[in-house]
Formats: C-alpha cells, sequence, structure tokens
C-alpha cells in the first residue's frame, strides 16, 4: 500500500470514528434527557405533568406556542388540558380530517413546516408551522402535544421531531399512570365512605358525624399550616376514627339513660377496636395510629395507654378537638347538645388537660368559619 492510500485509509477512518463518537454523543444526550424527564413526570397529577411537560418544551425547543390535547373518554374529541401562546385555552377538536386526530389515529407524528400552503391554512391562520405528536400509553392513545412554529423563526429539524416523539411517549406513560392513581384513590375513598356509612347506619344519633369532624380537623391543620399530603391522610383518618364503633353493641350507641361503668367502658373500646381492624393496612399506619389514639389526653390521663404531649400522633391530637366540639355540638339518646358558645368553652377550658393547646389555638381562629 502506497503512503497516499495509507494517508487516505487513516483519514477515513478518523472521519469514521469522528463520526460514531457524534452519534453516540447524541445518543447519550437522548438518553440523559428522557432519563432526566421520566424523574421529572414521576409521582405527578395529570395536571402536574402538563406543567412540566410544556415548560420542558418550551425550554428546550424555544417555541410559544404549545397545546396538550387529551382524549375525552365520553366522546370523540379531544381538550385542550393546557396551552400557551396562540392556541385558545379552551379549544375542543371533533374527531375529524385534523392535523391533530391524524397523529393520534397514524400514532405518528405530522409536521407541517410552511402550513399556509398545506391542506391545514384555514385551520391554523395565525400559526407558520406546527407539529402535532400522539401521545400514546400503552394501552391507547391518550392526546397529542401540538407546537407550533419557533421563537428564532428556524425550520424544525428530524432532531425536534425526535425529541417531541420521546417527551410524548414518557409524558402518555406519566399521565396513564396518573390516571390509574386517581382511579385506585377514588375506589379507595369510595370504600372509606362505605364504611363511614356502615358505621353511621347503625345510629342516627351519629348521621353525619364523622364528615363533620373531618372538616373542622381538615380546617384545623390547614390552620397550623400542614401540608396538602398530611390533610389528605388526616381526612382518611378523621373518617375512620370511629370505624371501631362497628362492634359496639346499638342498644349501647340508642341507649337514653346514664350509661354503666361497663358499658362505658366498652364504648371506649373503640379506637382500639378501630386500629385493629385497620391493622394489616401497613402503609397507613399513621391513620391507624390516630385512630388508636384520639382519645388519649394531653396530660396523659387518658383512657387506654396514657400517652402525654407530643407522644400523641398530631393526627390524634387534632381529632380529639374535633371530635369532641362535635359530639357536644350534636344530640345525643341521653342529653341535648350544647350551644356553641358553651362547647367552644369547653374546649378551652379543657386545653393543657384534655387537649393540645395549639390545636385549640388554631381551632379557636377557624371556629367562626366552620360555624356560618
Amino acid at each position: 500500500m502506497s503512503a497516499t492510500s495509507s494517508n487516505n485509509h487513516i483519514r477515513q477512518l478518523q472521519s469514521d470514528l469522528d463520526q460514531t463518537v457524534h452519534e453516540l454523543s447524541d445518543v447519550y444526550e437522548e438518553i440523559s434527557i428522557l432519563y432526566h424527564i421520566s424523574q421529572t413526570f414521576a409521582g405527578l397529577t395529570v395536571d402536574e405533568i402538563c406543567n412540566k411537560l410544556l415548560d420542558e418544551v418550551q425550554t428546550m425547543l424555544g417555541v410559544e406556542t404549545i397545546a396538550i390535547m387529551l382524549v375525552d373518554e365520553e366522546r370523540p374529541e379531544v381538550y385542550t388540558a393546557l396551552s400557551t401562546g396562540g392556541w385558545k385555552a379552551d379549544e375542543v377538536i371533533t374527531k375529524s380530517d385534523h392535523i391533530v386526530w391524524d397523529a393520534i389515529e397514524k400514532n405518528k407524528p405530522q409536521v407541517f413546516c410552511d402550513i399556509k400552503n398545506s391542506p391545514h391554512n384555514n385551520t391554523f391562520k395565525k400559526m407558520k408551522a406546527i407539529i402535532a405528536c400522539p401521545m400514546a400509553g400503552k394501552k391507547k392513545s391518550l392526546g397529542a402535544l401540538v407546537i407550533g412554529e419557533k421563537s428564532s423563526g428556524e425550520e424544525f429539524y428530524s432532531s425536534d421531531t425526535k425529541f417531541l416523539m420521546a417527551i410524548s411517549s414518557q409524558a402518555a406513560l406519566a399521565i396513564e399512570n396518573a390516571y390509574l392513581h386517581q382511579e385506585l384513590e377514588g375506589f379507595f375513598f369510595g370504600t372509606v365512605m362505605a364504611f363511614v356509612k356502615a358505621i353511621e347506619s347503625r345510629s342516627h344519633w351519629t348521621s353525619g358525624h364523622s364528615e363533620r369532624v373531618t372538616r373542622y380537623a381538615a380546617a384545623i391543620a390547614r390552620e397550623m399550616g400542614m401540608d396538602s399530603e398530611f390533610r389528605d391522610r388526616l381526612k382518611i383518618c378523621a373518617l375512620l376514627h370511629d370505624i371501631g364503633k362497628i362492634a359496639t353493641p346499638v342498644e349501647l350507641l340508642d341507649k337514653r339513660e346514664t350509661l354503666e361503668n361497663d358499658e362505658l367502658t366498652e364504648i371506649e373500646q373503640h379506637p382500639l377496636t378501630g386500629a385493629t381492624i385497620l391493622g394489616e393496612l401497613k402503609p397507613f399506619k399513621d391513620i391507624t395510629n390516630g385512630i388508636r389514639y384520639h382519645h388519649e389526653k394531653w396530660d396523659g390521663n387518658g383512657v387506654h395507654e396514657k400517652l402525654k404531649g407530643e407522644a400523641i400522633p398530631l393526627m390524634a391530637r387534632i381529632i380529639a378537638v374535633a371530635d369532641a366540639f362535635d359530639a357536644m355540638m350534636s344530640d345525643r339518646p341521653y342529653r341535648k347538645k350544647l350551644p356553641a358558645d358553651r362547647a367552644t368553652k369547653e374546649i378551652q377550658i379543657n386545653s393543657g388537660t384534655q387537649f393540645d393547646p395549639d390545636v385549640v389555638a388554631a381551632f379557636m381562629n377557624v371556629k367562626n368559619t366552620l360555624l356560618s
């Protein structure tokens, strides 16, 4: 082999190597972006995913007009879940010969770099270019991601379409998971409400009690600055705080005379019974403990485990105030309800003994709203 041929061969090898390095770099960048996107979307609600998706696309591609269109499960149309720029926030597209529907049904991006010279020029009069990218989940198409021209005026490249396909796919999977989570939450909450109705159907004296305690407890927690996750779990705890009464004889719940000591002791077992009923729900230990300890007292003179102060879970301390207030404000077979000012006064009197003073302070700040 001559020196010239050898040099040409080396240059060709160097060129091939440079091309391979460039391609590997592109692949690495794509994988990094996909990993970042998958981490960004993990555990979010549908609305949060849409907001993140819009931000990512706007940042990466420099476009002003973006629309996230989701399929309506009940009607043959897609609706605008979130948009920016020149896209109408209330835009609804009925199933038809439309770029968005073409993308969804063909499961393929629809790209028009010059919309004026396309069959869709009348549909998008204010846009110069458009890409509609399908958002396909594992089981079905969920909608489409639509973008307009770049703010810089540059044309779309194949890499742009490739990026949109990747991020649309990740967003679709995340939205699919979020839908499933919503369904499971709905099923769980429905089960909780079934338990509540089963408890309250046993005695008309306690009808609506759990829902009212839940409303009071949520307001107190919000006033105390607790985050939404805590408040959501507190609501479940408050709804189920009396679930143990399902094992209490109905004749005790409806007894008009003063309860005997042994009868009072049996009724006082309901927090422990409730915690036992829900004991197998391991991920909800905080809720179970809130139920178990909601009759403990701040000064340690409670009925069961004599927990004191902050050793009593906060959920239980909040429910203790909400529960006592609603009980005093409700008729019982053995007494009439107390006036609101008297019930409020009782809560104040027992602050620092039966009740957590911080919880009582929060209750006093919201009581007028609760009673209005």
